[in-house]
């Protein structure tokens, strides 16, 4: 894995910035310093905003990982001073949701012209 800023150049074995733009920083979602460039281009410039335009933050690892790239990137980039620097929100759930509540679904009902099940209705009362 390449570090941002941490690049090996051509003649010397280095990393040209085409491969820079390239390296993962994000392995849980394939996010590249590119992607964090590009997010970065468009105005995100924060990380919930760099967060909602690329999934950096949201894979197994919830950020543990790549926080630290991601932080350091906005700093070499000169967007966020390392002192400054923040997490995004975490966004728990309002209330506990059964997994099986998310998947289940009635077998014999389909959604026209597809085959695919329905999913099931939810009791009176429950929100969706």
């Amino acid at each position: 894995m390449v570090i941002p800023g941490e690049g090996i150049d051509d003649e010397a074995g280095n990393m040209t910035r085409k491969e820079a733009r390239r390296a993962v920083i994000c392995p849980c979602h394939d996010v590249t310093v590119g992607d964090i460039e590009d997010a970065i281009a468009h105005g995100h410039t924060d990380p919930e905003t760099i967060k909602r335009a690329t999934a950096v933050y949201m894979g197994a690892c919830q950020g543990k990982f790549c926080s630290p790239l991601v932080q350091r990137l906005l700093a070499e980039r000169g967007v966020e001073r390392v002192g400054e620097q923040r997490r995004p929100a975490a966004r728990v759930p309002v209330a506990p949701v059964a997994l099986g509540a998310l998947i289940e679904v009635d077998p014999s009902a389909e959604r026209e012209g597809t085959g695919a099940p329905a999913p099931r209705e939810l009791p009176e009362g429950e929100a969706a």
